[in-house]
């Protein structure tokens, strides 16, 4: 019987921008990133802070403007989001288990039949 592991990583944009600018996350200073959807610039991501706020992905920007005036507006990077969640597969491919495969955008599929045992067991 297959044994696979699902990884969600629902803040993976914002995880990434903290990680590369070596920060941590600041309650006054809430993040956002932010895409265009047609014509509309729209939120992608929100650090726990802003949702906190009452931020929400897929809401107007200027409206999250609005409800938190010292907002800071990152532009989203999908690629480089892409390419890093690439790059953390491949790591778990040499670490955890041979079977890896990257579930974009934000999610990580890991086959452990059979490599449980090289962890400790399956608990």
């Amino acid at each position: 019987m297959a044994r696979v592991i699902s990884v969600s990583l629902p803040m993976w944009p914002i995880d990434r921008r903290q990680r590369q600018a070596d920060s941590t996350p600041s309650a006054e200073a809430p993040l956002i990133l932010v895409g265009r959807v047609g014509n509309r610039r729209v939120v992608t991501a929100a650090c726990a802070a802003a949702m906190g706020l009452g931020l929400r992905i897929g809401m107007p920007v200027s409206q999250a403007q609005a409800l938190v005036p010292d907002l800071r507006i990152e532009p989203a990077d999908p690629r480089a989001d892409l390419e890093a969640l690439e790059r953390f597969g491949l790591w778990l491919l040499q670490r955890i288990a041979p079977i890896v495969a990257v579930d974009p955008p934000d999610g990580v599929v890991i086959d452990v039949t059979g490599a449980d045992h090289l962890h400790g067991g399956e608990k």
